[in-house]
């Protein structure tokens, strides 16, 4: 017994013998009188036993069964599927995969039994100290987005980089896919696909990589006209009428940084639980890890009102969301690009274009589409035409290096002279 319980059964053996009040014991441990009887009367019937609490000794009705409790370490240990999981990810797949059913704080004990003490002497640096920005109040709003190089299939497939974009007001991830490298058209493609599905955001939210501002600087010229030089993304959204915004550091847009940190943790071992390796594979697999994440992370905005503008139903996709050059329009209606010539069907233009600019444009698919205006020109490729053969080029031969004639070659070109004549 502990020494506040052995105090008590002194205090109440001299209260039944009448050697003190039930007013003084009630003083001395601290209870009312109305505590004291109670105690003195389950003390006389029941002798010491009394007094200690009744589930001492007794096995919880909680307590995981032994069992249980090694098949969840077995799972989460080396050649367990759950191993380097974080306990939050690795709860919610043992309801939803294993039907288990256990406590965070519980699983966390299990699997860490002992706390690992830090290493750290040194204290921590003090950083630069950033103010907290708000959210934006409706979704729509300003839309973050970045890509994120990443070993996404730890060494199954190639290395591959996962381009996505979430929403600054209720926290919602819009679009992920994955692709080869960060490009121009993966963001084009991730600007249509969210056109489509929410509609145009009022800005974008990005970092300072060339594929989405320009690092040329304005000649005088260009100052002159007003005009400010920018990235083929650039241009894409300043014809939608979206403000692009760059963040001067990556804790400016920490939202989607966050983003990345939580999918390298979780995104990772989940495709390793579904074994994915390859590129197709992990694109196909987006659709329905997006869907359990927003429900799970996802906000209500405090507008309920959305700032996504609905673009038209006849839009032509291909004419905004393209990477676009201009070329002139030669003689015979056709024109180069990027080393073949296409040829423009009179069926498709209302006027002549000849020494006219056209808009080419290529769509995230790399597909090609000539414009005049907005009016799209049907085109063919022509086929390149057989290079003419080169002959050797005959060199001069030094006076030197001539052979001497024979008198039979000098009779012979007399002959040959006395004929022509």
């Amino acid at each position: 017994m502990t020494r506040s319980e052995q105090k008590t059964i002194d205090m109440l053996t001299r209260l039944a013998a009448r050697q003190i009040t039930v007013e003084r014991t009630a003083e001395l441990l601290g209870l009312s009188s109305r505590q004291v009887r109670r105690k003195l009367k389950c003390f006389v019937a029941d002798g010491v036993n009394a007094i200690p609490h009744g589930n001492r000794g007794r096995k919880p009705h909680n307590v995981l069964d032994p069992d249980l409790c090694a098949r969840i370490v077995k799972l989460a240990g080396k050649e367990g599927p759950y191993h380097g999981f974080n306990i939050c990810h690795m709860r919610e797949l043992l309801a939803v995969n294993d039907g288990i059913q256990i406590g965070r704080s519980t699983l966390h004990r299990l699997i860490y039994p002992k706390a690992i003490a830090s290493d750290q002497t040194d204290p921590p640096q003090r950083g630069v100290v950033r103010r907290r920005r708000l959210r934006k109040a409706a979704a729509g709003m300003m839309v973050q987005i970045d890509g994120s190089p990443h070993d996404w299939l730890e060494g199954r497939g190639p290395r591959l980089c996962l381009m996505g974009a979430i929403d600054d007001a209720d926290n919602r991830v819009l679009h992920l896919h994955f692709r080869a490298n960060e490009d121009a058209a993966g963001y084009l493609l991730m600007f249509r696909e969210i056109a489509l599905q929410y509609g145009l955001p009022a800005s974008y939210y990005h970092d300072k990589h060339t594929i989405l501002r320009s690092p040329k600087k304005p000649t005088i010229e260009d100052e002159l006209d007003g005009k400010i030089p920018m990235s083929h993304v650039q241009k894409v959204l300043h014809d939608l009428g979206i403000e692009s915004i760059a963040a001067h550091s990556p804790q400016a847009k920490g939202r989607i940084e966050r983003l990345w940190s939580t999918f390298q943790d979780r995104l990772v071992k989940e495709m390793r639980l579904a074994g994915i390796a390859s590129l197709e594979a992990a694109n196909a697999f987006l659709p329905g890890f997006i869907a359990r994440h927003n429900a799970q992370f996802a906000t209500e905005a405090a507008d309920p009102n959305t700032a996504f503008v609905a673009m038209e139903a006849d839009c032509d996709y291909d004419y905004y969301f393209s990477m676009h050059e201009t070329r002139v329009v030669k003689a015979d209606h056709t024109l180069s690009f990027e080393g073949q010539t296409y040829q423009i069907k009179p069926g498709s233009r209302t006027r002549s274009l000849c020494g006219l600019k056209v808009s080419v444009r290529v769509n995230p698919e790399g597909q090609i589409r000539l414009y005049d205006e907005k009016r799209r020109l049907d085109h063919s490729l022509v086929a390149p035409s057989q290079p003419r053969l080169k002959t050797a080029p005959t060199s001069k031969a030094n006076p030197e290096d001539k052979p001497s004639d024979t008198a039979a070659a000098a009779r012979k070109r007399r002959w040959l002279h006395a004929q022509a004549i």
